[in-house]
């Protein structure tokens, strides 16, 4: 099995010095699941550049917007306030309720606790941009 490369890969958001991995081996040695995406995600380091050349922010400026504005969001979701954002979408708690499963493996019957998750709705207008077309009110 060929191994990854981790030379390029950034271990830690606050590692200035560090490249991530973009190259075209990317999905390589990597489980099924991680290589399906086909192309490497958008991270915040990369939201970051984006604001430093979209609003002429220093680093530092850019940084603490993005952190801010992510530690905002979850705030919210950890005081059970759903997060709607204009033309974008919004953010929902669930409760899930406890349920019998099984492992598929060993079809061994198991107790799925209650828990907390959140979902994410996408605007109509992301959908319509999502599709490559306009939005009928644009």
């Amino acid at each position: 099995m060929p191994t990854l490369d981790t030379s390029r890969i950034r271990m830690h958001p606050r590692d200035e010095t560090a490249e991530t991995a973009h190259g075209p081996n990317f999905n390589e040695g990597l489980p099924s699941q991680a290589a399906d995406v086909g192309q490497p995600a958008f991270i915040r380091a990369h939201l970051i550049e984006r604001l430093i050349a979209r609003l002429g922010l220093d680093k530092p400026d850019a940084h603490a917007l993005a952190e801010g504005f992510f530690e905002l969001i979850m705030k919210a979701l950890e005081n059970g306030e759903a997060v709607r954002l204009s033309g974008f979408g919004y953010f929902q708690l669930r409760d899930q309720r406890a349920r019998p499963g099984r492992n598929p493996k060993t079809e061994t019957s198991i107790s799925i606790a209650a828990r907390r998750v959140v979902l994410f709705h996408a605007s109509r207008i992301l959908k319509f941009r999502v599709r490559g077309a306009t939005h009928p009110d644009d």
